[in-house]
């Protein structure tokens, strides 16, 4: 399985490669009134109107202040295109099956939003279903 690597909060996450559509820079982001406090608001992506939303207001993270790194990663999910900022993306990995743990096998991980635990010999991933995490989020146009 191949995943995009992002941080957020000093903390490292993933998703599976077939959910992400591009990485682009940040750019103007239109307020949306009304919206979800992790709404970020919404973007003119190529003539679509693109939601953003903001992972570590949506996670409870302490929000770090947008530098050069950030970016924002756009997601195909179910026929919808949604953006999320994070603080950089910095790598592809493949990971074998043997290599990832299901949440349920860790006692203390029962979040919804994990997908699994990508093992590496160094450190561990959160891989993430985005799915999950846009869950209740309006959609693009």
């Amino acid at each position: 399985m191949q995943v995009v690597v992002f941080k957020l909060n000093d903390q490292e996450f993933a998703f599976h490669i077939q959910s992400v559509k591009e990485i682009i820079k940040l750019t103007a982001i239109t307020h949306v009134p009304n919206a979800q406090e992790f709404v970020q608001g919404i973007i003119n992506l190529r003539g679509m109107v693109t939601p953003i939303i903001n992972l570590s207001e949506k996670f409870g993270f302490k929000e770090k202040p947008i530098t050069g790194h950030s970016r924002i990663i756009i997601l195909n999910i179910f026929e919808n295109t949604v953006g999320v900022m994070v603080d950089s993306v910095t790598e592809v990995l493949m990971f074998k099956d043997e290599d990832i743990l299901a949440p349920g096998d860790e006692p203390l991980v029962v979040e919804t939003f994990i997908d699994g635990i990508g093992m590496l010999a160094d450190r561990l991933l959160i891989i993430l279903k985005p799915e999950e995490i846009l869950g209740g989020i309006p959609q693009s146009a």
